[in-house]
């Protein structure tokens, strides 16, 4: 063979080095996208990839011990601050043999032992008897309604907001609602008419659904994420924006910027936390805040699949310690007042993002997060400015959690009316969570078109 062969097969060789290499790449990426649409489409169940290709030799995670976290205090039932009755309790005989020769123990500790249990409550049937009078002063005859009486209704605020409650904090059907009426408090209803209890508190709740709406603009910080939701079959969307105080639940056929704008307004003066969906993008804040969780979380995505790709690696491992040296930053400072120390620290993490190289623009993965570092690097640390915000939008996710158990559920909702009953309710009940305020008195004083809600003067600054 010539040297002139031996030079061409050397040439062909390094053609195909090459190009593996590019297929290997283009293989890697593929995949990347492929369990992010199965992510999104049929949801993650956090099994990792098969090992096949590139992914030969990747340590296998440990599997998650069972259980509560190391360090975390056990919990206990508390001796009740009542004793509502005593019960004493005496043997005319033994226990063990049947024999009736015993005597009692003189000078011995009595054994107590408190036990709660549920007294269950019985139906009571009111009779209202509207007595008559004649006002001199409007010429005609009046009359009132009773205390807790609804006008034109055969069952009362208890048990309709008792019926909303299981519903959509408990998430079971209506056939169970009426079902547990029956059976626990002997009252008969009707599964369809438990419907209509939901729609007479959209329409009593709308108010106090506004007012929430204006109250969450007040706040310094508002959380904001969305989730998928059918509507009659309709790919439809479920926001949720909340703070430590209000939540607000909206269901839109949009997923797109207007829907932000409808629920904050054309210019909100706080902090907007969110992950990186482009339609909080335009949104006018006076900061924001992207989720560093799902950012990590995606980071170690990538290196499931290119963990033997030495430049991949290395720009993810550098950005990594940039991400996590301001969460430690954050987590020293959450409880103490930000020193002269703090703010030089706070400097070098930003410095570090603001000079972190971009990489080789032929790695399709990585040009992926240079773009998202370029297009929100001055929202990335707003929470080392901003005193009491989160790196994390981990808060409107766990708002949004309840309706995602729902959905499995119910599968969403049939009608446009359901959708207004679901917002409503569903933020009534989730905003008197967060303030840890009854939830079923919450709706009963809905349905009793109360002037005053204890909802409200919560959330009123004192």
């Amino acid at each position: 063979m010539s040297n002139e062969q031996i030079l061409q097969i050397i040439v062909e060789l390094g053609k195909l080095r090459k190009e593996n290499e590019e297929l290997k790449e283009e293989v890697s990426y593929l995949k990347f996208k492929l369990e992010e649409f199965n992510a999104k489409r049929y949801k993650n169940n956090k099994t990792p990839p098969a090992d096949s290709g590139t992914t030969q030799g990747a340590p296998s995670p440990a599997p998650k011990k069972r259980g509560a976290k190391f360090g975390h205090p056990g919990w206990f039932r508390k001796k009740p601050a009542k004793i509502d009755r005593v019960e004493n309790v005496h043997l005319d005989s033994c226990p063990h043999c049947g024999s009736k020769d015993i005597t009692a123990c003189k000078n011995k500790t009595i054994d107590e032992h408190i036990q709660e249990d549920i007294v269950l409550p019985v139906v009571e049937a009111v009779m209202f008897r509207h007595h008559e009078y004649y006002c001199k002063k409007c010429k005609k005859v009046v009359s009132s309604l009773g205390k807790g009486e609804l006008a034109n209704s055969y069952i009362g605020p208890k048990a309709k907001a008792l019926a909303a409650f299981m519903r959509y904090a408990v998430k079971i059907s209506e056939r169970d609602v009426k079902n547990l009426f029956e059976k626990a408090f002997n009252l008969t209803i009707v599964a369809s008419s438990i419907t209509g209890f939901r729609d007479q508190l959209r329409r009593a709740g709308s108010p106090l659904y506004n007012a929430l709406k204006e109250s969450l603009k007040e706040g310094p910080f508002i959380h904001a994420d969305e989730t998928g939701w059918n509507v009659d079959g309709i790919k439809s969307w479920l926001w949720k924006f909340s703070n430590k105080k209000v939540c607000v639940s909206h269901i839109d056929s949009s997923r797109g910027q207007k829907v932000v704008q409808e629920i904050l307004g054309s210019h909100y003066l706080g902090v907007l936390i969110t992950d990186f969906l482009s339609a909080y993008n335009k949104i006018i804040t006076k900061a924001k805040q992207r989720c560093l969780v799902h950012l990590l979380r995606d980071l170690k995505k990538v290196l499931r699949y290119w963990h033997d790709d030495e430049e991949v690696v290395c720009y993810i491992a550098r950005l990594k310690i940039i991400l996590e040296n301001a969460i430690d930053l954050y987590k020293e400072y959450k409880d103490k007042a930000w020193d002269q120390d703090y703010c030089v620290k706070r400097a070098i993490v930003q410095a570090a993002l603001q000079d972190f190289a971009f990489p080789n623009p032929n790695k399709r993965v990585l040009s992926r997060f240079a773009k998202r570092l370029q297009r929100h690097k001055d929202e990335m640390f707003t929470f080392l400015f901003v005193k009491g915000v989160d790196y994390h939008n981990n808060h409107s996710e766990q708002q949004v959690r309840t309706d995602v158990i729902l959905r499995k559920i119910t599968n969403g909702n049939r009608s446009p009316k359901g959708v207004q009953c679901h917002n409503v309710i569903a933020s009534i009940l989730q905003t008197a969570k967060l303030n840890k305020i009854d939830p079923i008195g919450t709706l009963e004083s809905v349905l009793l078109k109360k002037k005053q809600f204890p909802l409200l003067a919560a959330l009123s600054p004192p």
